[in-house]
């Protein structure tokens, strides 16, 4: 670029890289703990939900009593089934029919209670899907500019999606299932004391065991899903970048290196989910094993008690056996919900993680917020007052010091100055992106910060360097800025700008679906196309921020003569690193190290011979000679006729 601007995002960047790289830490560069897994049950984040839940307590009590009714169809079952086993060996065929219609019943009501949980449930999580979605995406809407500052844009999308589709599913099927295991473990160890507390006891002996090894387990498993995540998140972030910059890696030939990265990543990955499977294969044979051995111990203490009961008649022999089949059954019971609680370990994990991922974005305060009593702008005549300015990305570190400028509405103020001066700074700071750290910006009188943001950005229109064009029509890019514009609007306002002729070329003219980012037109056109919304809005303000560095020389003569009737009547300020974009400016403002040094028209500033006449010397002039022949440059020259002007010293530190 040159030395006005080089630098649409470059500058902005390397202000606030500092700021970024010191507040990463041993976390993500949000701030946040990606390698936090989550505890299997966090209070703080199940409190935050309950007012989520309030309004739907009538459906949740009522799947929850659908739960009960099915984990009683479950767990009850075995009596029936072990009283009907003793009957028939007692030889006491007439309460069978009773237990079969009683088993019959009670799987009759548990289909009818498990259909109504999980319409219930699932009705309760898509909700909760579509209310956290929608609150975290308005949230963070009207976040302000410095956390998207700190935040990386993937994180954000992770956790409007994934994070909160784990918090559905938790809701949906996982807390339920919680519930009905615990339940039904208490309803199986009802059974089984009610029944022989003696064989109870020996059926249970391995619970303990079980419970020392699961928690060495979970100690392990955490670390180890843990690592997976860490290794998938890296494996992702390494794939984004490679194909986002396919262009700059195939153009250095780092195809075979990044391929090689690529796979030891990949091989990490693969290893630490080996690992993860490894720990899950291990426990869930070892309830298995546990199973094996409880049922051993209630056929030996069962046989042991017979033999020394000496001999047994009919009904103490059916009894027996009776209570060996109820047993046998509710041990099988028993530990199923001990393994369903295992496999869910995880998944209360991750949603545990999600749901505070999900909060600490909710609880996220702005740093531009409106004052309770701030006014709202119902007219702009563009009257712009800068107020012995100061600010700063980092403390410390000024971008901006005792700027003072007044602007009478309908001037155009080019600001110029080398990569990271201050210009993309001060535009930001007039719609309030940031606010100052000291002194004020005022609009018509009024000081931004006592200004609803919304009022006041709805008179301001702003056309950057890098134009950002959405999926959709050309007509609905246009349009983006006045919702609802007529095809007449929208037409003249390309014609303005001289977008028609492009746009009536392309398939579907402005019904021309565009890709991603507008990415199957040409920069230049994108550009055209950001004018063109810019003139359609109207704005009072204008804010052009390189606006013409992409275009080439014949596209900028029709933009130049499109932009007389733009900024006509409309307080506007210019970043431009060509001189043919800024020469007819009211007055130009060169920024150095954030000061201002110079203000005034491009020949008066000439004319004064300073930092603005230097600058242009060292460029254009010595650019323009080496290129041109002596007269031509100096005929050029008289004529103002300028072209790309490159930066001829070195860039200072600071906000652009």
């Amino acid at each position: 670029m040159g030395m006005w601007g080089g630098g649409g995002a470059g500058g902005y960047s390397s202000g606030i890289g500092g700021q970024r790289g010191m507040m990463r830490g041993n976390r993500g560069v949000d701030g946040w703990d990606e390698e936090y897994l989550g505890k299997p049950y966090d209070a703080e984040v199940v409190r935050k939900m309950i007012p989520h839940l309030k309004h739907r307590r009538r459906a949740l009590i009522f799947a929850f009593a659908c739960m009960l009714m099915v984990s009683v169809s479950i767990y009850v079952p075995a009596f029936f089934i072990a009283e009907a086993t003793a009957d028939a060996l007692a030889g006491d065929a007439g309460r069978i029919p009773i237990w079969a219609g009683t088993l019959a019943g009670l799987g009759l009501l548990g289909w009818i209670a498990g259909m109504f949980q999980q319409l219930i449930m699932a009705r309760v999580g898509t909700q909760m899907l579509y209310e956290l979605r929608s609150e975290m995406y308005e949230h963070m809407q009207g976040l302000s500019l410095s956390f998207y500052d700190e935040m990386e844009v993937g994180r954000m999308i992770s956790r409007l999606t994934s994070d909160v589709t784990v918090m559905q599913e938790l809701l949906s099927t996982g807390s339920l299932t919680f519930a009905a295991d615990i339940v039904g473990i208490a309803i199986a160890v009802t059974l089984l004391m009610n029944s022989d507390w003696e064989l109870a006891l020996y059926t249970l002996a391995v619970v303990p065991p079980l419970i020392f090894v699961l928690s060495i387990w979970a100690r392990y498993a955490r670390e180890a899903f843990i690592n997976v995540r860490i290794r998938i998140s890296e494996l992702y972030g390494n794939l984004g970048e490679s194909l986002a910059g396919v262009r700059t890696v195939q153009s250095l030939n780092r195809e075979d290196e990044n391929a090689k990265r690529f796979d030891v990543m990949n091989q990490e990955n693969r290893n630490a989910n080996i690992w993860a499977g490894t720990l899950t294969a291990v426990v869930v044979p070892l309830i298995e094993l546990c199973i094996a051995i409880s049922t051993a111990a209630v056929l030996i203490a069962a046989g042991w008690r017979a033999l020394a009961s000496g001999s047994l008649d009919r009904d103490e022999a059916a009894a027996i056996v009776g209570a060996i089949v109820l047993f046998i059954l509710l041990i099988l019971r028993f530990f199923e919900p001990i393994r369903d609680l295992v496999m869910q370990y995880t998944m209360l994990q991750r949603a545990m993680a999600g749901g505070q991922r999900i909060f600490e974005v909710l609880e996220t305060v702005p740093r531009i917020r409106d004052r309770d009593d701030a006014i709202e702008l119902t007219d702009v005549e563009g009257r712009v007052d800068f107020d012995d300015v100061q600010f700063h990305y980092v403390e410390g570190v000024p971008v901006l010091q005792d700027f003072e400028l007044h602007v009478e509405p309908g001037e155009t103020i080019a600001l110029v100055g080398h990569t990271g001066s201050g210009k993309t700074t001060i535009t930001t700071l007039i719609s309030r992106g940031y606010d100052v750290s000291d002194g004020s910006i005022r609009i018509d009188g009024h000081d931004v910060r006592d200004i609803k943001r919304r009022s006041l950005t709805q008179f301001m229109g702003v056309v950057l360097q890098q134009p950002y064009l959405f999926s959709g029509t050309i007509r609905e890019n246009i349009e983006y800025g006045k919702p609802g514009a007529t095809d007449a609007e929208i037409e003249e306002a390309s014609r303005a700008v001289g977008a028609h002729d492009f746009i009536s070329r392309l398939p579907g003219a402005y019904n021309h679906e565009l890709h991603q980012r507008g990415q199957n037109i040409s920069v230049g056109q994108r550009q055209l196309l950001s004018f063109a919304r810019a003139v359609l809005a109207a704005p009072r303000i204008l804010i052009l921020d390189e606006a013409t560095a992409y275009v080439d020389t014949q596209t900028e003569v029709i933009i130049q003569r499109a932009l007389r009737n733009l900024l006509q009547n409309r307080t506007s300020f210019v970043i431009a690193h060509r001189l043919s974009t800024i020469r007819e400016a009211s007055r130009i403002v060169v920024l150095e190290n954030g000061r201002m040094v110079e203000i005034g028209t491009h020949d008066e500033l000439l004319a004064r011979d300073g930092v603005y006449a230097r600058l242009y010397k060292m460029t254009y002039e010595q650019e323009q000679d080496a290129s041109l022949g002596e007269d031509e440059a100096v005929i050029r020259r008289r004529r103002g006729d300028v072209g790309d002007i490159g930066d001829a010293a070195p860039q200072p530190a600071g906000g652009k």
